[in-house]
């Protein structure tokens, strides 16, 4: 299958299955980050959130071809296209809307996504040589420890009436960094995938640490969306996770896989310039949901008598 049209088949199943997660997570009872087993069986319990699992995995097949056949540069914007129809979905099946500085960020993340297509140079598409497992163990441990310690240690307040609501930032970039971790390795697996189709291969596929990163970092990054998805925007949570996780890879994909980065200045400045505005999006977006708040009810004065 050609990289270019499975990088995009692989964005529209993960999109759709974010959506599916959304009804998913509007139907089960609270979860909570400081326990984990309890949030994990109750997602695992939704037939509504395995059916959304079902088309995730098939982005995630799509995926290893597209890693396999394209440079980051290439497959990254095609993958955060994927917004586009997850906000269509969102305005008008969830009913979401955004303010100003919300629009201004969508705004700043589709320029983004130009600046690094424009980055792009004629170079072809890169297969990695193997990469030692301590590297990429020593890349995919820290966002996956940091992920782990935000949800148990900063989801312990409970949802109080006058709790302010939080738009979903850190649920977003706490999910983002382990599932930019996990496509970190699908790259690395979708590599050795390219190299040959035999059998053989597939069983070197599985003496590597590719997939078990795989599966690990992505469960942690779902169940961190569900739980965001619970108390925030579905289209918050899934742009801050987009951006974070897609500049993870593209960032650690150059350190990790030798993936070119633009040789003549013009190029290479265009990407840095790419990389400074998905941190300003981010940073731009409101961090509570002030429209979510109860208002508070009028004090009816005493009357004298």
């Amino acid at each position: 299958m050609n990289g270019t049209l499975a990088a995009f088949g692989a964005t529209g199943l993960y999109y759709v299955g974010f959506a599916v997660f959304k009804v998913a997570a509007d139907r089960m009872e609270p979860l909570r980050g400081n326990r984990i087993p309890h949030m994990a069986w109750t997602i695992l319990r939704s037939p509504v959130f395995l059916g959304g699992l079902v088309l995730v995995l098939g982005g995630l097949a799509l995926q290893i071809i597209a890693l396999g056949e394209l440079t980051l540069g290439v497959a990254v914007p095609i993958f955060v296209s994927g917004l586009v129809p997850l906000l269509l979905i969102a305005l008008t099946a969830f009913g979401e809307r955004l303010c100003v500085r919300e629009w201004l960020s969508m705004l700043l993340i589709a320029a983004a996504m130009l600046l690094i297509a424009l980055s792009i140079g004629g170079s072809g598409p890169l297969t990695a040589g193997p990469v030692p497992p301590w590297r990429l163990v020593a890349v995919a441990v820290p966002p996956l420890v940091l992920s782990v310690a935000l949800m148990a240690f900063g989801d312990r307040r409970p949802d109080g009436r006058h709790a302010r609501p939080v738009a979903g930032i850190a649920y977003g970039m706490s999910a983002g960094f382990p599932i930019g971790t996990a496509e970190l390795a699908i790259k690395g697996w979708g590599d050795m995938a390219g190299m040959a189709g035999s059998a053989s291969t597939s069983l070197e596929i599985l003496r590597t640490p590719y997939p078990y990163v795989t599966v690990v970092a992505a469960a942690l990054g779902f169940g961190i969306i569900m739980a965001g998805f619970q108390r925030c925007r579905v289209i918050i949570v899934a742009t801050v996770m987009t951006v974070s996780a897609k500049s993870y890879l593209l960032v650690m994909g150059t350190v990790l896989y030798g993936e070119p980065w633009p040789d003549d200045v013009g190029p290479a400045a265009l990407r840095v310039l790419a990389l400074a505005l998905a941190v300003s999006a981010v940073l731009l977006f409101p961090r509570y949901d002030d429209r979510l708040t109860p208002q508070p009810r009028p004090v009816r004065q005493a009357q004298r008598s």
